[in-house]
């Protein structure tokens, strides 16, 4: 098949629930988590979105995934925790300490590179046996300038099963990243608040494929 014509049946191939098993293998290729992961999240993300006003939240601080160094306060916590009631997660609490997840390298794929970070979490959060319901992890990827160039958040419950984890890159930000604590862990919460209310399989399609 010429390339062209592939390009021109692929939005038909997206748009279409039988095709999407097809797809899955491009998917995985891209990073996105097997089929079996995604149902397990779709069942967590359900427990997330029926107990969002009365859930425990542990909140972290925001921290720059790829530096040792991190160029962010203990005290974002406490921004995001707020950021987070106020979107409706009545039981948001600001962690007292930085997580101890070890940075990692991004590479050339975010979607690969979140969805590491995500099984990295969930690893993380299964060993510490906290004393919550879900634990919400913000970071952002910022240049030598400060300037961001991604972000991504990433919900785990205490059993460490992954619930949630989205990205944000240059490609949605219009040419305008957000820069500065409040306005990115602002970002990462209203869209939270917003796909709480979308169903499960929106959020975590079958197969990857959206």
């Amino acid at each position: 098949m010429k390339r062209r014509t592939l390009l021109l049946l692929l939005p038909l191939l997206l748009g279409s629930s039988a095709c999407k098993p097809m797809l899955y293998p491009l998917a995985r290729a891209f990073g996105g988590p097997s089929e079996s992961e995604l149902k397990l999240r779709r069942v967590a993300f359900d427990r997330l979105k029926a107990s969002k006003a009365t859930a425990r939240i542990l909140v972290y601080p925001l921290v720059d995934p790829r530096r040792a160094e991190n160029p962010y306060a203990l005290a974002t916590a406490e921004t995001a925790a707020a950021l987070a009631k106020g979107e409706g997660l009545a039981g948001a609490v600001a962690a007292t300490a930085f997580h101890a997840v070890p940075p990692s390298a991004l590479g050339g794929n975010q979607m690969k590179y979140t969805q590491g970070r995500a099984r990295a979490y969930a690893a993380w959060t299964a060993a510490q046996r906290l004393d919550t319901d879900f634990v919400l992890f913000l970071e952002a990827m910022t240049d030598a300038a400060g300037s961001v160039g991604g972000i991504q958040l990433y919900v785990v419950e205490a059993s460490g099963q992954v619930a949630y984890a989205r990205l944000y890159n240059s490609h949605h930000f219009n040419g305008t990243p957000p820069n500065g604590a409040d306005n990115i862990c602002g970002v990462m919460l209203r869209t939270l608040k917003f796909d709480l209310m979308r169903l499960a399989t929106d959020v975590h399609p079958p197969y990857g494929v959206g």
